[in-house]
């Protein structure tokens, strides 16, 4: 009950940015009524409570004014993808492609061309695909390139090119990663190509590189959803020594201290060795003495094909803070090598929407052990209201780092209070049996 009542006479004394261990000064302000500013990694690596509980925001007179805490879409698809018309292409002469031009335009679905030019030095490997886009007039975000189950192992890289003329061509992704790679456990596929929301007639994808030993059976287009997908941020993180001998990593795992509470939702290895594939199971916790839990198996890969190095991508996991990571590998089927990999991990940072009430400057307050939170909805606001973007100046302290420790317990007056009343207790029956036996013995 004292613990209690400490906790909730400090939580009602927050009422200044000196309550709150840093400040940050909200610049680019003019004269709106509402800002909303993106959260930096500085913010997740001192608040005490993942959730930012221990997040305010404060006016020129160190007033807190209301504020809502906010996690944008992380950007997912909405409709489904549609199944594209494509045409391989083993020769790269103008004759084939004038050729394609001629019968797409017609509006035909399939052509068969013949062609007279120079084949390529690796016959039988088909160097680019064009795609006819025109069943998909909507901003594409993706392309799924798909192939046979028993396709040959590969990794390379894929360009693709949109244009709406078949003869402007404007480059949509540079050299993304496409992988079908066969390991002792699992099958690592990379066949999504991402990019920036675009609306093109037709598309033109091409090997960067070595072209793949097999021939991609379809693609699909991914429609993009309305809303452009909210940006990430990230930060790479090096391998942690264990921290005593009865928790030694075991051959094989790495353990990864994030020294921040991000919403992890993408995570990635960086490799030290190349040419490596290798599956990994992911597993994170809050506290150190918590217990481990899976979050994902994946496989991830550093190769060099033809001077060329490639990697994966990042793989999705569902949304977590938890500071504390493990990477676990079998030994027995390769491992890494004889260095630690790195741990890049990513996350779409928060949101605070603020409406702007008293004088500025409005400062953004955080690190407390014993706040609670006090973001409020504001979705009464107006649907027409202007939220403006702000920015953050550099972290600064406020009332310091010693209120980021969580409060003292409050001694237990209880137990020695109860050995007192039982000692006390024992010694009135050892006085009262003394007198008993003196009054005994005079009769």
């Amino acid at each position: 009950m004292n613990a209690f009542l400490a906790l909730v006479a400090a939580t009602a004394t927050l009422s200044a940015p000196k309550d709150f261990a840093y400040r940050m000064q909200v610049t680019g302000t003019a004269d709106a009524a509402a800002y909303r500013i993106t959260l930096p990694l500085a913010v997740y690596q001192k608040v005490v409570h993942p959730d930012l509980a221990d997040v305010r925001v404060f006016n020129g007179n160190a007033e807190q004014v209301p504020f809502a805490i906010e996690r944008p879409a992380a950007g997912t698809i909405a409709n489904a993808a549609v199944a594209l018309a494509i045409f391989p292409l083993k020769d790269d002469s103008d004759a084939t492609l004038d050729a394609l031009r001629v019968t797409i335009e017609s509006g035909k679905s399939a052509i068969n061309v013949q062609t007279s030019g120079a084949q390529s030095t690796q016959a039988g490997r088909i160097n680019r695909y064009l795609v006819d886009g025109r069943a998909l007039d909507v901003l594409v975000s993706a392309l799924r390139l798909e192939w046979p189950q028993d396709a040959a192992d590969f990794a390379g890289r894929i360009k693709v090119e949109a244009s709406d003329s078949l003869s402007d061509w404007r480059m949509v992704a540079g050299a993304a990663p496409i992988a079908n790679l066969h390991s002792t456990v699992d099958r690592l596929v990379e066949q999504r190509v991402e990019f920036a929301p675009t609306r093109a007639k037709f598309w033109r994808l091409s090997w960067a590189g070595q072209a793949a030993p097999f021939a991609l059976t379809s693609i699909l287009g991914e429609p993009a959803k309305r809303s452009v997908d909210a940006l990430h941020a990230s930060m790479i993180v090096t391998a942690t020594p264990a921290r005593n001998a009865s928790e030694k990593s075991a051959p094989g795992e790495f353990e990864f201290d994030l020294g921040a509470t991000p919403p992890v939702d993408r995570v990635n290895l960086e490799l030290p060795e190349i040419n490596t594939v290798v599956d990994v199971e992911l597993l994170s916790r809050e506290r150190p003495q918590d217990a481990w839990h899976a979050v994902r198996r994946s496989g991830f890969y550093r190769l060099k094909s033809h001077g060329e190095e490639l990697r994966n991508g990042p793989v999705a996991v569902t949304p977590t803070t938890d500071r504390y990571w493990l990477v676990r590998t079998d030994p027995r089927q390769g491992g890494l090598g004889a260095a630690a990999p790195h741990l890049a991990v990513e996350w779409t940072p928060h949101e605070v929407v603020f409406v702007a009430r008293g004088a500025g400057p409005f400062y953004l307050a955080y690190g407390s052990s014993v706040a609670q939170s006090a973001a409020a909805s504001l979705t009464m606001l107006p649907k027409n209201l202007a939220i403006v973007p702000a920015s953050l100046s550099s972290s600064e302290l406020s009332g310091g780092e010693s209120l980021l420790q969580p409060l003292a317990a409050p001694f237990p007056w209880k137990t020695p209070l109860l050995w007192a009343v039982l000692i006390a207790g024992a010694g009135l029956l050892a006085w009262m049996a003394y007198r008993l036996s003196k009054d005994v013995a005079r009769k």
